[in-house]
């Protein structure tokens, strides 16, 4: 499993004398399809609200197209068929995330921006086929958070399947 921008915080015990160093991570958590993503702050370069996508004819069918971003041309796709889950029409919540993989930048299409946030790393040990995730190879790891499934993407992974 790829690590996740991890950090650690000292906690105090409840003895006062005692400290638990418990792992944390910040992610950018996002949404897809009603489900809840996750990507590592570190690999979020920016996020876009209203960005024209121009579409670019003879190309896989994934890339929406691209955006002129203070003079770089940055490719969009929409990972949905990637990862197997359904597709969505596009909504006022919806935004674009600039990723940075291996020194190129990529945008890819997202339903909503939830948060940017510190979280324990709280590990569920699930099966990738519980989580509806393609056949897993996507997933770097998988949280409990807020009562909901939070899956953190691997990047990595990711990119090659969509590389263009």
């Amino acid at each position: 499993m790829q690590q996740v921008g991890v950090l650690t915080e000292n906690h105090d015990t409840q003895r006062g004398d005692d400290t638990e160093i418990q792992e944390m991570i910040q992610l950018c958590i996002f949404e897809l399809s009603d489900r809840l993503f996750g990507l590592s702050i570190f690999d979020v370069q920016e996020i876009l609200e209203d960005a024209e996508i121009t579409p670019v004819p003879t190309t896989p069918h994934f890339l929406r197209g691209v955006v002129n971003l203070r003079g770089d041309i940055v490719p969009i796709v929409d990972i949905r068929e990637t990862l197997q889950i359904p597709m969505k029409e596009r909504t006022l919540d919806s935004r674009i995330m600039i990723l940075t993989i291996k020194h190129v930048r990529l945008g890819i299409l997202v339903d909503a921006i939830k948060e940017v946030r510190h979280i324990a790393r709280e590990v569920v040990q699930t099966e990738a086929a519980q989580a509806g995730i393609a056949d897993g190879k996507f997933i770097a790891n998988i949280i409990q958070y807020n009562n909901r499934l939070l899956i953190l993407l691997d990047l990595e992974s990711l990119y090659a399947a969509v590389q263009l």
